[in-house]
């Protein structure tokens, strides 16, 4: 899958088209091409650093999804993204240089939250990040350290709500939601 097909796949799945998606296709490109594997691969792993645009661009160019718990999000709220191998744990991490905004007037617009970028700057920006020189990025080559990709532990019900949880995601047999680490606060029942 070229680059422009990997924008469009993600720009479909996004809703549209931010200059994150071309990003993070440019940047999920580049440490394929480094890893010398291409697309789909099944021993591909991907991380993005941000739980924004970038991880759509990164999921259409690799091919690695949350879905297929091959791809993660480590939010940092940083503009990089790591794809490496999972059978040996190492990788490419490519992240947008801190001084990039100094490339042009709409990257110092898009970088430092100067303002909302209209639909045709946002146009005109992700042409701009898919073309971007490797200059702008930190291409660093990693060694991945994330305890367990792939869930695999013993299943259990949850001592206090009696949901099914794997084992390794629980705390002393009850499950994180009812530990206090839930996303969310049940509301009352009204039917």
């Amino acid at each position: 899958m070229s680059e422009e097909e990997a924008v469009e796949l993600a720009a479909r799945l996004h809703g549209h088209l931010a200059p994150g998606i071309a990003l993070g296709v440019r940047m999920a490109s580049i440490a394929l091409r480094k890893l010398g594997t291409r697309r789909g691969s099944r021993k591909l792993i991907a991380v993005s650093e941000t739980a924004r645009c970038l991880a759509d661009g990164m999921q259409a160019a690799t091919g690695a999804t949350l879905g297929h718990g091959n791809a993660f999000v480590e939010n940092y709220g940083k503009l990089a993204v790591t794809v490496g191998r999972s059978d040996t744990m190492r990788g490419y991490r490519v992240a947008l240089r801190r001084d990039a905004w100094k490339r042009s007037a709409l990257m110092r617009k898009w970088m430092l939250r100067e303002g909302k970028l209209t639909k045709e700057e946002e146009r005109r920006l992700a042409e701009e990040l898919l073309r971007l020189e490797e200059r702008w990025l930190e291409i660093t080559p990693v060694r991945i350290e994330m305890p367990t990709l792939f869930e695999s532990s013993e299943i259990l019900r949850c001592s206090s709500c009696g949901e099914l949880v794997p084992e390794r995601l629980s705390i002393n047999g009850v499950c994180r939601c009812c530990s206090g680490e839930a996303y969310y606060t049940p509301l009352e029942s009204t039917g």
